[in-house]
């Protein structure tokens, strides 16, 4: 008898030896899975977590710290092997037009920096909200479309914050780059607004073209690796024309993304007042 207690004690204790060993194995497997299987990031906002990466630190200069710390913009691991192309969307968003625009860049594994008029965003906030929540890049255009060298620089800082604030309240990221309308810039613009200013290497002309075909052809002959393209989403031609362009430069090996994610992969860091036109040409305030 009290060698079976004895015997039953020792297979109860292998028993919930062997329980403990399982849960140590599972518990170990689900945390290397987890850890592994997704990317890491390092944060330069503990309190924000993953959303900020330390590859956004001083990446658009003096002032966007701040900024960037009220931003869940997280620009992607890029591979630097391939030809980069930023995509960029101006006097938008435009319900219908941009939600096409996002589909087309995820279907093809792209992305873009949407530079949208404040008052615009303030009619379609869910659709700012969509461009952020997809991946995508959402910027400043000022809130008007108004000519800035005609405003004194507290103007200037007038539009941007006005045109800010409506992008925070629809998406809760502010707006991680500015455009000035026109690409027009004087000393006023450069002291009004903190980031450096994101002009374009490729203009489509699609504005006045409105023809698909012709905005295709203009992307394929003079986009290279580092260049900044310059779009409207408010055009139909043009929305067709990204979802028709976008599969053949995939296919031509190209990675198309925003003007942040090209930014960091080629190691530029530009700060307030600079002019940016492609990764390869900046003009230094």
């Amino acid at each position: 008898m009290a060698r079976r207690r004895k015997r039953r004690r020792l297979n109860v204790g292998r028993i919930v030896g062997l329980v403990v060993i399982i849960a140590v194995i599972v518990v170990g497997a689900f945390f290397i899975t987890t850890r592994l299987g997704r990317t890491s990031y390092a944060s330069v906002n503990k309190s924000m977590g993953e959303y900020m990466v330390k590859a956004n630190d001083n990446l658009l200069g003096k002032g966007t710290d701040k900024e960037f710390k009220k931003s869940l913009y997280v620009p992607r691991k890029i591979d630097k092997t391939k030809k980069l192309i930023a995509f960029t969307f101006d006097d938008g968003p435009l319900k219908g037009n941009t939600e096409r625009v996002i589909a087309a860049l995820e279907k093809n594994d792209a992305r873009a920096t949407f530079f949208m008029l404040g008052q615009n965003a303030n009619y379609y906030p869910e659709t700012v909200k969509k461009v952020l929540e997809s991946g995508n890049e959402v910027s400043s255009h000022t809130w008007n479309h108004t000519y800035l060298p005609k405003l004194s620089a507290a103007q200037v800082r007038a539009q941007e914050d006005k045109t800010a604030n409506v992008i925070y309240k629809a998406c809760g990221s502010k707006p991680v780059s500015v455009r000035p309308p026109y690409g027009a810039i004087n000393e006023n613009v450069k002291q009004g607004i903190d980031t450096a200013l994101i002009l374009w290497s490729v203009d489509t002309l699609d504005w006045k073209t409105k023809n698909t075909d012709a905005t295709v052809k203009t992307i394929l002959k003079h986009a290279k690796d580092g260049d900044i393209v310059l779009m409207h989403d408010i055009h139909k031609p043009t929305v067709a024309a990204v979802e028709k362009v976008l599969p053949i430069l995939k296919k031509k090996g190209y990675e198309v993304c925003t003007v942040s994610e090209l930014l960091e992969a080629k190691g530029v860091k530009v700060q307030k007042g600079d002019k940016v036109f492609s990764a390869t040409d900046i003009i230094r305030k």
